[in-house]
């Protein structure tokens, strides 16, 4: 009798190797985000991308994977320990989303402002409605994200050698703790890295197409929901030859010189706009000379205007910061929704409801996106509205808001209800996105974004006529001026240059003549200017009257790492101020937009410049952080 032979069946272990698992999983996510950085790198600065930033950004590629793939296996532990037979596939999965998730925000954020997803990630919670709004507008990449997925569906984990658990599974779980705190701290000795150190490479397009996108969103994510914020290290001098220097930029205030201001307060109505992401690379008309702004322009032609205005800052709190209290933000960050905020700055609203003014904040988003509103009502203005207060509408909102058509009309009913003299801050919406009501046919029949942005422009300049129109027309118990500028710029695919550069005018009929400003300006300047023409002095302020012919220029921006200084009229000192020896001079032919500068040489004047800038640079920080911020020029 031939007896059958047993068959040796193979039974697939149900026992995870989570530390294999971690490397499976690590490495996995680590070529996506590697992939997705160089991508994304060589759209956004392919100058930058090569040599060096391609393989030093791997500290933060490798970082951000062994992060997810080390909350993965966290999750996982338990089940495996608890449960008899773990599910093989979809543990990727969520790791996966945040990952790719994370790097979409922050690449449509880099779109708007140029620069990489930090802090502002944690209030992304409170625009909940206006980014489903921008996710619809960009579904082919939310479909793209969802393929991916479902890819990583497939991937199962490692499976262990042995069916016994014992302890295997907690030593590790202990490997992988120890791992991933290795690769996300970046050593064993020394501080933890984070997205500054990608400053260290000296190059503002270097230290952008290195830093992780997703890296720094999350990064941000985490810091920002404590609230914190400190200082950036400004070693390259000391405290005394800083404050010698900056008591020689204000020689002239300190000197006790007679005062311009006059004998008496003039009660005048100001109505400051605040236009949300104009800028002055966007503003130019186009080559067969069709203009995007008509309306701003006949309007400059008959105040005191510039189309080279500085901003300071790429958020609508920094140009708040700057325009409203003449000081200089946190270096790459706001003040809004921090402890500097609880300081006090002396800004021109609180000054202006001190001084009788009746003060009142508009926006055509949200009251308090980004905290702007309650930010506003900091700074001294009593009132704060947004679009749920905005009842009566003319047309559907954008993916943020009201059109400026249904703002401007709100405002006007509401001044209406103000006793003058009043103070009214307005921030529009209508190029918050890029989408055009539907009775206003486009200019530019491109889909790409500079068509886009030119266009949504080209309506709000629409809108904006409309409303000059309406305060020209009004009855009004004491004068009126208007200020017109960017809070800060968006869209802009140019050069650093070009998204600092906003256009600025100040009407004011009888008190303030049409003229150009003799030199670079500043939002920092705009407050001094309209306490000046009101009769009013900002002792404290950094800035200076646009009306002063004698005041100096002080002018700069910072972006990346980097503090770039105007030096006179055409020539600009960029300072790397994590070194800042190794600094770069460049002219600035004829002030124009567009085009890359000339870099030359330094020449020891550069140089003296440089330390000029930094000088200022580091003592306004100091005091802010110490919250000494009116005592700079004293």
């Amino acid at each position: 009798m031939n007896v059958p032979m047993p068959v040796k069946t193979t039974t697939q272990t149900t026992v995870p190797s989570l530390f294999r698992t971690w490397l499976l999983f690590s490495t996995l996510l680590a070529l996506v985000t590697w992939g997705i950085r160089l991508l994304s790198a060589d759209m956004m600065v392919p100058e930058g991308l090569w040599q060096r930033a391609w393989w030093w950004g791997l500290r933060f590629d490798l970082a951000v994977a062994a992060l997810l793939a080390g909350l993965t296996v966290l999750v996982m532990w338990p089940f495996a320990r608890l449960l008899p037979t773990l599910p093989r596939k979809g543990w990727l999965m969520p790791a996966l989303a945040i990952l790719l998730s994370a790097h979409l925000g922050d690449w449509l954020y880099w779109q708007e402002t140029g620069r990489h997803l930090g802090y502002e990630a944690g209030e992304l919670l409170n625009s909940a409605g206006s980014l489903l709004n921008m996710l619809v507008l960009h579904w082919p990449w939310v479909l793209g994200i969802v393929f991916l997925l479902c890819l990583a569906y497939q991937f199962p984990w490692w499976p262990s050698r042995s069916e016994r658990r014992g302890w295997r599974l907690e030593l590790n779980v202990i490997a992988v703790v120890a791992a991933t705190v290795l690769l996300v701290r970046g050593s064993i000795n020394g501080l933890p890295q984070g997205p500054d150190d990608a400053l260290r490479l000296g190059n503002s397009s270097e230290a952008t197409a290195a830093l992780n996108g997703a890296y720094a969103a999350l990064y941000g994510l985490q810091s920002s929901s404590k609230n914190t914020i400190e200082p950036i290290a400004l070693e390259w001098m000391d405290d005394s030859e800083a404050q010698q220097r900056v008591r020689a930029l204000y020689r002239q205030r300190l000197s006790n010189q007679p005062s311009r201001v006059q004998d008496t307060v003039s009660p005048v109505n100001v109505v400051f706009v605040m236009l949300e992401s104009w800028s002055s690379y966007h503003s130019q008309a186009e080559a067969n000379g069709q203009p995007i702004t008509p309306h701003f322009d006949a309007l400059a032609e008959r105040s005191l205007s510039t189309y080279r205005m500085v901003s300071s800052g790429l958020r609508t709190s920094e140009g708040m910061f700057g325009l409203f209290c003449s000081y200089q933000n946190p270096l790459g960050r706001s003040v809004a929704e921090t402890r500097l905020a609880m300081n006090d700055y002396r800004c021109l609203p609180e000054i202006l409801r001190d001084h009788g003014w009746q003060t009142a904040f508009f926006q055509g988003s949200h009251e308090n996106t980004s905290g702007v509103g309650s930010f506003a009502q900091s700074l001294g203005f009593s009132a704060s509205y947004g679009k749920a207060d905005i009842v009566t509408r003319d047309y559907a909102e954008n993916a943020w808001g009201v059109y400026d058509h249904d703002l401007y009309r709100f405002v006007l009913e509401t001044i209406d209800q103000l006793q003058e003299p009043f103070f009214a801050g307005i921030n529009t919406n209508s190029t918050h996105a890029t989408e055009l009501r539907p009775d206003f046919p486009p200019l530019l029949a491109g889909s790409d974004r500079h068509s886009a942005m030119r266009n949504v422009m080209r309506l709000a300049d629409h809108e904006l006529g409309e409303f000059v129109t309406a305060l020209e027309q009004r009855e009004w118990e004491h004068p009126w001026m208007l200020v017109l500028v960017s809070d800060h710029t968006t869209r802009v695919a140019s050069t650093p240059l070009d998204r600092f550069l906003l256009p600025f005018l100040i009407h004011a009929p009888v008190r303030v003549s049409p003229a150009k400003p003799e030199r670079i300006a500043h939002h920092r300047d705009v407050a001094p200017t309209v306490a000046d023409i009101l009769g009013l002095t900002m002792p404290n302020a950094m800035g200076h009257s646009l009306l002063d012919p004698t005041a100096p220029q002080l002018a700069e921006f910072y972006h990346a790492g980097n503090l770039t200084w105007f030096s006179g009229n055409d020539r600009l000192v960029e300072i790397p101020l994590s070194a800042p020896d190794r600094m770069r001079c460049a002219t600035w032919p004829d002030q124009a937009l567009a085009l890359d500068l000339l870099y030359s040489p330094c020449q020891p004047s550069d140089s003296d410049k440089a330390r000029d800038a930094y000088a200022l640079t580091k003592t306004a920080q100091r005091h802010l952080f110490e919250g000494r911020g009116l005592s700079i020029v004293q």
